[in-house]
């Protein structure tokens, strides 16, 4: 009795810790200065929960597959969930077009997306964050990584004031948004925050 027991705890343990594991709950975050690339970006504006972007990022990539065109999505947000009413939140949801003609952006614009443009800049900090291979967990994926990545990007700016106060105290109501990239070919999503210095991204969208 007590090995059917030890054996049925044994089978739950390990299939919580692969759960965990999927999710990157065992994952190493670093967090490193770099450039953005300069990037086309085709999508929708979306003001809601952050959380709720999910049904306009179907609704995207839907298009997008339909159009054949190669891309990998990407989101903006604009603001800070601690600061802003959960209603009014700002976000770009979109995909970076990989080959960026005008046989493409003509076809895109058809579809009726708005397309933007993100310069390349020299400085910025980011992280990386394992995406999961289970289809079923993306949802909790998607929820989990930002409660990981954020606060320790957060800890990286405690450590490091120097970098914090020449770049990314104060943005004086700019739009520059957190980028959150998701390549699934790669099998992880790219966290940017962009410095102070940033051009504006959709300066128009209050």
């Amino acid at each position: 009795m007590n090995f059917f027991l030890n054996s049925i705890v044994f089978i739950i343990a390990a299939f919580i810790g692969y759960i965990m594991n999927e999710l990157g709950f065992f994952y190493k975050i670093n967090v490193i200065r770099d450039k953005v690339p300069k990037m086309t970006v085709a999508g929708i504006r979306f003001k809601g929960p952050y959380q709720n972007t999910g049904k306009p990022f179907n609704e995207l990539e839907k298009k997008i597959t339909e159009a054949n065109i190669d891309v990998i999505y990407i989101g903006l947000y604009f603001d800070q969930v601690q600061n802003v009413p959960a209603d009014k939140l700002r976000s770009f949801v979109g995909a970076i077009i990989k080959n960026p003609d005008i046989e493409t952006l003509n076809k895109l614009k058809e579809m009726e997306l708005e397309i933007i443009e993100i310069e390349e800049n020299d400085e910025s900090v980011q992280a990386y964050y394992p995406c999961t291979t289970m289809k079923i967990l993306e949802p909790f994926s998607m929820m989990f990584a930002p409660m990981r990545v954020y606060p320790t990007m957060t800890k990286y700016f405690e450590q490091h004031p120097e970098v914090f106060k020449s770049s990314y105290d104060d943005y004086n109501g700019k739009n520059i948004p957190c980028l959150e990239i998701y390549d699934r070919v790669a099998g992880n999503t790219r966290y940017i925050l962009q410095n102070k210095n940033t051009k504006e991204v959709l300066p128009d969208f209050k």
